[in-house]
């Protein structure tokens, strides 16, 4: 069963992506992105997932067709869309809490009120403690937690997320999953959420938007109608988790027909 939020904060209006040498990517997509939820969009390799969500964040023109956010068509990147990337994207030669805050100093805002509201947000992401610490001295995972605190820091209503649990190892992995069940819910921002795994995007999902291969459309949007008021490891037990990841699996097959 699908429903449609009938104030979507993100709203994509016939997206149509053509490559230079005549590769269409994407054909006619439109979509709805409703205020406080995490959409995952998932689809084969190549499918288009990281060019729609480079068009949502302003990084990427569309061939044709609009992005509208809070009703306003987009031009370009802005402060109420926060992107996190797959390779952490931080700066080497500054501290933890400096690329956290990144964002707050290019906006503008003083080093003791960024410092302070990056500080909080490492805190959030477990990185307490390791605010002067460099990108060289931590894990993959916990890279990965800099990029997410920057994206929360600049208090963006829509957070843009490229497959950023993709370079950890898969306990890591796991621990992330249930920490963005955990930020869903406390920070309620809407999340657009890119992953290649059917598990990740069932577990972590109110909706999965199925892409076709390219030239991408959109298959189908199911929401997965599992309990999340339990403990995060029962969530894969549940026979409903089990079933919505075996039907994605055979809707996805076809594709690689």
């Amino acid at each position: 069963m699908t429903t449609i939020d009938p104030t979507p904060i993100v709203q994509v209006r016939n997206i149509k992506k053509v490559y230079p040498g005549g590769v269409e990517a994407l054909s006619d997509i439109s979509l709805d992105f409703p205020e406080g939820k995490l959409t995952t969009l998932l689809g084969p390799s190549g499918c288009g997932k990281t060019t729609l969500l480079k068009i949502v964040a302003g990084l990427l023109k569309p061939s044709s067709g609009d992005v509208l956010v809070d009703g306003r068509p987009i031009t370009g990147p802005g402060p109420e869309r926060a992107f996190v990337f797959q390779d952490f994207a931080l700066m080497p030669w500054a501290t933890v809490i400096r690329n956290a805050a990144f964002g707050l100093e290019l906006a503008g805002v003083n080093r003791s009120e960024r410092e302070a509201v990056a500080e909080k947000y490492l805190n959030t992401v477990g990185l307490k403690g390791f605010e002067n610490k460099y990108p060289h001295e931590l894990s993959g995972g916990m890279r990965q937690r800099v990029g997410l605190a920057r994206a929360l820091a600049v208090n963006a209503k829509v957070l843009l997320m490229d497959e950023p649990f993709s370079a950890v190892d898969e306990q890591t992995r796991r621990k992330f999953q249930e920490d963005m069940l955990s930020l869903v819910k406390d920070e309620k921002k809407t999340f657009i959420f890119v992953t290649h795994s059917i598990e990740e995007a069932v577990y972590v999902s109110d909706r999965i938007v199925l892409l076709h291969r390219r030239p991408s459309r959109v298959s189908q949007i199911i929401e997965p109608q599992i309990a999340r008021n339990v403990d995060p490891e029962m969530i894969r037990r549940q026979p409903e988790y089990l079933d919505a990841v075996e039907n994605i699996w055979q809707s996805l097959k076809k594709f690689l027909d």
